[in-house]
């Protein structure tokens, strides 16, 4: 006799449930291999190894065929197999393929009990099913996508073969399921396509929900779909119909449904008329369907590729090319509007009213649902949309939706007025159930007479159970119950079918939405208004929040960009808890203040996280930690290297000193300069990186600055002649003039330099003094730090240190760099000068450096006719960053004379003092009478100054000995009154 098994114990709606949630949490890791394996950061080391490439090359051609005999493979075998990447992504496949043939076995289960589908009255079980069926295709269709994943299987079980003399057991099926779904849409139709017949009326059952939903704005706004005002005799009464659970259910999801189904199992479909034109409606309504978060599905080009491949589809191809030619993205742009206007209409009236939020909660799902549906259709066509061709360029504008932010506002807005009021919700569905679902039920079951005993136990229980619920009874069991009565009932061999029951599922189907209301209220939000898909559209966000704020209308709004971020924890799966992003990138873009804000909240949280923070940022404290990998220190490094100093070389930015900080000057900048380098955010930069990434990080600086020595060493040996002339003849008229007329002169040699040997100069001793600007303001901040972290130790240095002459603190002066405190030298300079000038003779080297000092004298006049050396005083800076030429002067000649030893920096100075005073009168007197340079010669005359100021040789009776000082005061006069001009 053969084996007949009963319905119940076929436990098709529990097993629905169960490889539904396992499907979804599939393909949360199938899409994490994905981004895993096209990320280089994030890829198992393995497939970056050159050493393993000839060994991956074989594996990609000969899969599965894979030679075990790789001799790299064999020594690292052992790594290989303990590779926890790699060995997650093979058995990851291995259960995707289990999950396949799980979902394979239950879908023919269900097709050989000749279930009846009706998403009206079995919804979940019908549902369920569909959903089983396009999470099993969109899997497949992911797996397709995974660049590496024939490398990833071969690999791990050459090394496995290797190891334990055999195959991986998984691995000639797994092997098989890849090739077979290189093209999953051909193998998904060959799997999928014997079952057709229960598709088919499961798709056919969906056609009036689907036309109802899928229609006009004007046909919303001429029924009034969402008006509470609609039939105002009517408000109290609770909103229902026959089809309460397929009112909500989303247009995204049912889209899926209808063109993915329909792809796969087309030889039946496209024959039924019905389904024929649920499939063309959804093709033109856009031109992609959604996948799995941020993964897409290109429709038209997919399709039609797929068609194109089977022979005599030429017409359906064509078909699938008329619909591409009709979708519109107007359509969606209506429905927008049309909802912005509803939704904000409904929240008013909740707002005043919020115990209509009982009897009109399906107003509330059937907003939220439609609105969602329309967000996300605009997100994944904004970038998908074909923008190329006529067609494009015509709807492009119909994408750039400049009031999304209110739709997004009424939307989340709706939602909290859910969760404010729930409780009103709870009881007033409490008290509906008690009081009149479960009196219809009770007669409703008793007046069915075609049921076995079973059935109709199950359903008296029902009925008597939601007669006496509360607000703390467990609802999930009654929900699993009907669930199961659904599956029973809608097996052909059943006694009792809900086709004549139709009452009966009605009234069951508005209980269960009804039980819903009272315990389920989160999950609806989730199902109906979740908006976690925007974590993986960021750019999108971004862009869209920074679009909001340029819009006065619109930047009242501008939070609920901020409010979507709540929603980012629905992404997650607990069938994939190591799902990561890499964030150390992410937070070095932050402004120092907030990196380290966050750091210090976590550090205070009362667990052992302190000590895990003290090890990790240590490590971050250097430029790689113990991994190899780039750190906090590296990163920030390189990025204020080259971008924010890399910018002010080129005059995009300035140094103020009174703001003590970078400024930005004129465009180019697309960030603030003084939110990464004003003292507050130096000091959080210290906090972070410690005083080992500030050594690193001056260190960096200051072999930057060698290098620019080193330009100008070339500079001056080019022109050592003159400038040995200027040094002893700097009294001599006739001289000068030609030294400087010599130095002025544009070289015939293009290729060496577009600019005079004088402007070269002066512009690498500007850049020398922004990077000096930079550094002591850095070294200022990791000072403030440690006397706020470690006073006792700080003042027992500085009481050494001031006890101490001018050679003690050179000879401490490592140690003075680490605690911030600056010395008389800066001997990390002379060292990287030391470093670079170890084969040249010393007394040549030595000359060399005089004559440097000279140059820069000689060279100042020429920034009285650069019309962007006006000094700002409110600044504190002049337009083109020459107010930070005294600073460079200073510190190289500190360190250079430091370095020859001779102890004649203070001559050298005064000598460099009087050339420069010199240079700078005749300057003056040769172009007196030009009104239009009197604000660069204040400059010049104020630059002086701050060549004495910033000097520890020099004094004010030096100056005053080569130079007038009552034209510095007049100079700093001039300057004042011209900068209060301009306010006025």
């Amino acid at each position: 006799m053969a084996f007949k098994m009963e319905s119940s114990q076929l436990k098709i709606a529990e097993k629905l449930v169960i490889l539904n949630d396992r499907a979804v949490g599939m393909l949360t890791r199938i899409y994490n291999i994905k981004k895993a394996c096209a990320d280089p950061k994030s890829k198992p080391a393995f497939l970056s190894d050159k050493h393993m490439e000839s060994a991956i090359k074989h594996i990609a051609r000969k899969f599965p065929v894979v030679d075990s005999t790789f001799h790299y493979v064999d020594t690292m075998k052992e790594d290989i197999i303990k590779s926890l990447s790699l060995a997650l992504y093979y058995y990851t496949f291995a259960d995707l393929m289990d999950l396949k043939d799980n979902i394979l076995q239950l879908l023919t289960t269900m097709d050989a009990c000749q279930c009846q589908l009706d998403i009206s009255l079995n919804y979940e079980l019908t549902a369920g099913y569909l959903n089983l069926v396009v999470n099993l295709i969109c899997l497949m269709i992911l797996l397709s996508r995974v660049d590496d994943r024939k490398v990833v299987l071969g690999l791990f079980n050459a090394a496995y073969d290797l190891t334990h003399v055999q195959s991986e057991a998984s691995f000639p099926r797994l092997g098989q399921m890849i090739l077979d779904y290189e093209h999953p849409l051909k193998k998904l139709s060959e799997d999928l396509g014997p079952l057709n017949r229960l598709i088919l009326s499961a798709l056919s059952s969906l056609s009036p929900v689907y036309l109802r939903r899928n229609i006009t704005a004007n046909t919303w706004r001429n029924a009034q779909i969402l008006s509470l005002t609609a039939n105002p005799h009517q408000i109290l009464y609770a909103a229902q119909t026959d089809t309460i659970a397929c009112e909500y259910l989303s247009l995204d999801v049912m889209d899926r449904w209808i063109v993915l189904c329909t792809t796969v199992c087309h030889s039946s479909m496209l024959a039924d008329k019905t389904i024929f034109n649920l499939w063309q409606m959804s093709l033109q309504m856009g031109v992609c369907l959604r996948l799995f978060r941020d993964e897409i599905f290109q429709t038209h080009h997919e399709v039609q590729q797929f068609f194109d491949s089977i022979k005599g589809y030429h017409k359906r191809s064509q078909e699938v090319k008329d619909c591409y030619s009709i979708a519109l993205a107007s359509i969606h742009a209506d429905r927008r509007r049309f909802l912005r206007t509803a939704l904000r209409e409904l929240c008013l009236f909740i707002k005043d009213q919020p115990g209509l939020l009982g009897p009109k909660i399906l107003f509330v799902w059937m907003a939220l649902s439609f609105t969602r549906d329309e967000v996300l259709w605009l997100l994944r066509h904004l970038s998908e949309w074909p923008s190329s061709n006529k067609k494009g360029s015509k709807q492009c504008d119909e994408l750039v939706d400049r009031q999304l932010p209110e739709l997004l506002y009424y939307m989340l807005e709706l939602r909290q007025l859910v969760t404010k009021h729930s409780d009103v919700i709870q009881r007033y569905y409490l008290k509906y159930v008690n009081g009149y679902d479960a009196i219809m039920t009770r007669e409703l079951v008793s007046g069915i007479g075609d049921l076995n005993e079973e059935d109709a136990v199950m359903l008296s229980d029902f009925a008597a159970s939601i007669s006496s619920i509360n607000s703390d009874t467990d609802l999930r069991a009654l929900r699993l119950d009907w669930f199961r009565f659904q599956a029973k009932m809608s097996m052909a061999r059943s006694a009792c079918s809900l086709h004549k029951n139709r009452k009966l599922a009605v009234i069951m189907n508005t209980n269960v939405f009804h039980l819903k209301m009272i315990d389920l209220q989160d999950e609806m939000l989730k199902e109906t208004s979740d908006l976690s898909v925007y974590c993986f559209y960021i750019k999108t966000l971004e862009k869209q929040w920074k679009n909001c704020l340029t819009l006065p209308s619109q930047s009242r709004f501008a939070l609920c960009f901020a409010r979507i971020c709540g929603h980012f924890s629905s992404a997650l799966h607990d069938m994939c808890p190591e799902e990561k992003n890499h964030i150390l990138e992410k937070f070095c873009l932050r402004f120092p203040l907030k990196l380290y804000g966050g750091g210090k909240y976590f550090v205070t949280v009362p667990l052992d996280i302190t000590r895990l923070f003290n090890n990790v940022l240590l490590q971050q404290t250097q430029p790689l930690d113990s991994r190899n990998k780039e750190t906090m220190t590296y990163i920030y490094t390189k990025w204020y290297l080259e971008v924010v100093l890399r910018r002010a070389s080129a005059g995009h930015m300035l140094w103020s000193e009174h703001l003590q900080a970078m400024i930005s000057s004129g465009e180019g900048n697309d960030f603030a300069p003084e939110q990464y380098t004003d003292p507050r955010e130096l000091r959080c930069l210290a906090q972070i990186i410690g005083p080992y990434g500030v050594k690193y990080l001056a260190e960096r600086l200051t072999w930057h600055v060698a290098s620019q020595i080193g330009e100008l060493n070339k500079i001056v040996v080019a022109n050592k002649e003159v400038l040995h002339t200027a040094r002893t003849q700097f009294d001599c008229n006739e001289r000068m003039k030609e030294v400087i007329q010599m130095l002025s002169h544009e070289p015939k040699e293009k290729k060496v330099t577009g600019t005079s040997a004088s402007d070269a100069i002066l512009q690498r001793t500007a850049i020398i003094g922004q990077i000096f600007s930079f550094r002591d303001a850095l070294q200022v901040a990791l000072e403030q730090v440690l006397l706020n972290r470690l006073p006792f130790l700080m003042s027992s240095f500085m009481n050494l240190y001031s006890s101490m002459d001018d050679a003690g603190k050179s000879a401490l002066g490592e140690l003075g760099n680490a605690m911030g405190v600056q010395g008389p030298v800066d001997v990390a300079l002379a060292n990287a000068v030391r470093a670079q000038s170890l084969q040249l003779n010393p007394d040549e080297h030595y000359q060399m450096s005089c004559l440097l000092l000279v140059a820069i004298a000689i060279s100042l006049p020429k920034l009285a006719l650069n019309e962007t050396a006006t000094y700002k005083p409110s600044l504190r800076a002049s337009m083109n960053n020459t107010h930070c030429i005294p600073l460079a002067v200073n510190t190289i000649a500190g360190a250079l004379f430091h370095y020859h030893g001779r102890g004649d920096t203070h001559l050298r100075m005064k000598e460099f003092l009087a050339l420069a005073s010199s240079s700078v009168l005749r300057a003056a007197q040769e172009l007196d009478g030009r009104q239009d340079i009197v604000s660069n010669q204040s400059a010049l005359y104020i630059l002086l100054e701050q060549f004495v100021n910033k000097c520890r040789w020099l004094s004010m009776d030096v100056l005053e000995a080569c130079f007038p000082y009552n034209l510095v005061r007049t100079a700093y006069q001039h300057c004042y009154q011209q900068e209060a001009d301009t306010f006025q």
